[in-house]
């Protein structure tokens, strides 16, 4: 049986954001992962008869479809991350039972180029997804195992690069790891993706993670724009804003998706035929309210350009009072948790993305008791003087 290697931003704006989910190529191949190079070059991990290669296409050239044959080296071939520019890939790459290596490749705008290697983990590891990630630095490993300790058939493990390698794998342990298979790991800013299998289907989540690269949390699950029901959704990534991920259905379709910031729509100003005082000017607004959905606490990058509007229009030393809510559905410790981490996750992001803004943050949580989309949000109130 082959084995498939399965791997795994904020918008600024001073207007209201919708994105364009795309489906960009549809295939019955079996496709294992996608990622964007640069802005118009997607590479493809496909599974065939004789083990796995990376293909590359053109964004809107299906003709331009080609095995990369500089990528492919090994007879298990896999993108595990890249450098944060994206212009540098890190490969997977297995040319021999025992013979595992990362290799570095330059993406110059036309080819690849070979820059570097460095060792794979030696394990004895007996899962069907072998997915993994390095992080940018080159310095943490995620990786799908089936190790002595698993707790079910796959879990995801984690090593980090130390005095020239690596260390010895440690299992990320529950809430994260369960009996089902989790796979697919990504990490963006400091949130970990991955997919968790469910029968026959599976779905992504996400994680907070720690200063060590450690999940930290409950697993939450995306919302319904990335995972149908009674499908196989995996392979999550975001780039800046864009968003990529593979859905397989059922009947053996797989489907590549790419979300974007959707074009702005100018509208020309009208002519004025007649003078007019000037308008008085609008004062900034001193709240914000930022729904979620059922379970969610992290920013979504519409709500993230929303959010980032408003505290431009605040000053710098502003205090801030962040209240977090959850509706009335679930268990009462379930709850007031995530209502508790809304406001919490918030606060982290002010810290991460506008920490030279010296905010003073107050967070406070609610369960409220109603059911709905209007009773799951977060407050956000410049305090008066």
């Amino acid at each position: 049986m082959k084995r498939t290697f399965y791997t795994i931003a904020l918008l600024l704006s001073t207007a209201a954001v919708t994105r364009a989910q795309s489906p960009i190529k549809e295939t019955r191949e079996q496709i294992a992962d996608v990622f964007l190079v640069g802005q118009d070059l997607m590479i493809y991990a496909v599974k065939t008869g004789d083990g796995q290669y990376l293909y590359s296409e053109k964004r809107g050239d299906q003709s331009s479809y080609q095995k990369e044959p500089v990528l492919n080296t090994g007879a298990v071939n896999a993108l595990i991350g890249s450098n944060a520019a994206g212009d540098e890939l890190y490969i997977y790459q297995k040319t021999g039972r025992n013979e595992e290596k990362i290799a570095t490749y330059r993406w110059d705008g036309s080819t690849f180029q070979k820059i570097g290697e460095k060792p794979f983990p030696k394990l004895k590891n007996h899962s069907y997804n072998l997915g993994s990630y390095l992080s940018p630095d080159q310095n943490t490993l995620l990786i799908t195992a089936d190790l002595r300790n698993t707790k079910g058939y796959e879990d995801l493990y984690l090593s980090k690069w130390e005095n020239g390698k690596w260390s010895k794998l440690a299992n990320v342990g529950a809430p994260l790891n369960t009996r089902q298979a989790e796979f697919s790991p990504y990490v963006v800013n400091d949130s970990l993706y991955f997919s968790q299998k469910a029968g026959e289907q599976a779905y992504v989540y996400s994680m907070p993670l720690d200063k060590d690269s450690k999940p930290t949390g409950q697993p939450l699950k995306a919302g319904n724009s990335i995972n149908k029901e009674n499908a196989f959704t995996s392979a999550y990534k975001r780039k800046g804003n864009t968003e990529m991920w593979i859905t397989r259905t059922p009947d053996g379709l797989s489907t590549v998706y790419l979300t974007e910031p959707a074009p702005v729509q100018e509208t020309p100003a009208a002519v004025e035929e007649v003078p007019v005082a000037p308008a008085a000017p609008t004062p900034a607004p001193t709240e914000i309210t930022l729904g979620f959905g059922f379970n969610e606490v992290f920013l979504s990058p519409e709500q993230a350009a929303s959010l980032d509007t408003f505290l431009a229009q605040q000053p710098d030393n502003a205090s801030l009072w962040v209240k977090g809510y959850s509706d009335s559905v679930g268990p009462d410790q379930a709850k007031s948790r995530v209502a508790r981490q809304r406001a919490e996750f918030l606060r982290k992001y002010l810290q991460r993305y506008h920490g030279t803004r010296q905010f003073k943050v107050e967070t406070a949580s609610d369960v409220l008791g109603s059911e709905g989309p209007d009773f799951r949000k977060v407050e956000v109130h410049l305090h008066s003087k």
